[in-house]
């Protein structure tokens, strides 16, 4: 049986055994395919204090995940692909062992970030009509309806309007 060192600071580390009771131990590698997020982000997040320090072999020195981890690793998969900051990411994830009284402030951080995925629907909402008009004009002009096509122009200076301000200047053009 490998001997498995699980930091329990970053200064001093304690030894246990990976048995049938602690359950599965993962490899990096497995970790990285379960989580769906690359080894690299896995090791920085590490380095950065986003996840505790990671259990080692202590006889190769590779990273063995638990199945803690892996918990723990799905809700950050979760928390990043909502574009979550790693600042607001790293607090959430210090504030779970608050219980009710971290219960507000965690609610605070998921509206918070509730509101910016409603701002970038909205700037992908403004985006995707300005490319529906670039779809009507360019239809105008395959069928020489230039008058049309100018009318269109004319008439939609709003959605113009609305996707530059979305955060692309570029789509004026």
């Amino acid at each position: 049986m490998t001997t498995i060192t699980q930091p329990q600071a970053e200064t001093q580390t304690v030894q246990t055994q990976p048995d049938h009771e602690s359950g599965p131990w993962y490899t990096i590698r497995q970790a990285s395919l379960m989580s769906g997020m690359p080894e690299t982000t896995l090791r920085y997040y590490e380095t950065i204090g986003i996840i505790p320090p990671i259990a080692r072999d202590p006889s190769s020195g590779h990273r063995c995940y638990s199945q803690e981890d892996l918990n723990l690793l799905e809700t950050i998969s979760c928390l990043s692909a909502t574009g979550m900051s790693l600042e607001h990411m790293r607090e959430y994830l210090g504030n779970r062992a608050g219980g009710a009284q971290a219960a507000g402030r965690q609610i605070e951080l998921l509206d918070e970030q509730g509101r910016r995925l409603d701002q970038r629907m909205a700037d992908l909402q403004a985006r995707k009509r300005y490319v529906q008009l670039k779809i009507q004009y360019w239809g105008h002009v395959r069928d020489h309806d230039q008058a049309g096509a100018t009318e269109l122009i004319n008439q939609s200076a709003q959605i113009i309007e609305a996707a530059k301000r979305s955060g692309n200047e570029r789509l004026a053009g």
